[in-house]
């Protein structure tokens, strides 16, 4: 039902917007039908509702980019275990999964086993680092021997990312310390960047891979481990390419096009493309480095600028009439 609502909200808002008795539309590009527009502005509401996001276009070697699958995982010195250094009785697990802890917290309450029945032996275990509840092991009332896990406790503000390589020639390429973006596959709209910190060169002999690991950034600690995507590393040493992520670019052989944003404004602008790797494309002509291409929400902006976007041409109407609104439930974001 959401599908065929937006699909209609798409429908509706495509069609040309005539103006009531008393009011001017001005000589918009919108008037008549007339097409897309190749330069508008979006409201901040606009922006919320199609959930519009940006990627700089960069330079990058991406001739010799290779691909591998990845996982995320918390860095193993951000991590610990809380256990008892002997066999004790849980009295109180004083937090929860999910929730935040400081250095230096109190997490159990346990009682030594030799000493159940007296209310003065219960001792208190507390987290040494800052970070979320992991995982929770036990329950209270249960008797935990001395060195057992009873939670783990890491900080996702960092994230390890394994990446799984098979036995290729590409495998000679990789080097500590290249640049890496990460795509995880629940948001596939996020580019992480990130740089290889580690290589165990040791082939797994059933699997016939080896692992290597870098580091991302992630201050907002939405990242979970144990989620799945690519790691795209870049290994060449060629001269870079001003290139996009593909999610940029759309139209068809021959009519590519990207739109820029510049705070509020929007510009479609004709691409011509060059080479392409799993998640990038080149851009011949068209953009110049570090212009902000919509990578989320600009297949939307296709049928936005026919009909629901006040041009520049009648800006100073812009507080006549709103057709803005979009209820966007449903992402088409065009991957060439």
């Amino acid at each position: 039902m959401k599908t065929l609502l937006y699909i209609f909200a798409c429908l509706m808002l495509a069609m040309p917007a005539y103006a009531g008795p008393g009011h001017d539309h001005g000589e918009s590009a919108f008037a008549g039908g007339a097409g897309p527009a190749d330069a508008f502005e979006l409201t901040e509401q606009q922006i919320t509702n199609l959930d519009i996001k940006t990627h700089k276009a960069q330079l990058l070697s991406m001739q010799n980019a290779v691909d591998v699958l990845a996982f995320t995982e918390l860095l193993p010195e951000k991590t610990e275990s809380i256990s008892p250094h002997f066999e004790g009785k849980i009295a109180r697990i004083l937090v929860q999964i999910g929730e935040s802890v400081t250095a230096g917290q109190d997490v159990v309450e346990i009682i030594p086993v030799n000493s159940v029945g007296t209310d003065d032996k219960t001792l208190s275990l507390k987290a040494s680092k800052s970070g979320i509840v992991l995982q929770i092991f036990a329950v209270e009332g249960s008797v935990v021997p001395s060195g057992d896990d009873i939670m783990h406790i890491g900080d996702p503000s960092q994230m390890l990312v394994r990446g799984v390589a098979y036995e290729t020639p590409d495998i000679t390429k990789i080097a500590v310390g290249q640049r890496t973006e990460i795509h995880l596959d629940i948001m596939p709209e996020r580019h992480i960047d990130g740089k290889i910190q580690r290589i165990n060169r040791v082939i797994d002999p059933t699997s016939r891979t080896f692992s290597l690991y870098a580091i991302i950034d992630t201050p907002d600690g939405d990242i979970q481990p144990g989620l799945q995507g690519t790691m795209e590393i870049f290994t060449g040493n060629d001269a870079p390419v001003l290139a996009v992520p593909k999610r940029a670019v759309l139209g068809e052989i021959g009519a590519h096009f990207v739109y820029v944003m510049k705070g509020y404004d929007v510009e479609k602008r004709d691409v011509t493309l060059g080479e392409k790797c799993l998640h990038h494309v080149e851009i011949t002509s068209g953009l110049v480095a570090g212009e902000d291409v919509v990578v989320n929400g600009n297949y939307q902006l296709q049928y936005i600028a026919i009909g629901g976007v006040h041009t520049h041409d009648d800006h100073d109407h812009d507080h006549d009439h709103d057709h803005d609104h979009v209820d966007e439930d449903d992402h088409h974001d065009d991957e060439q």
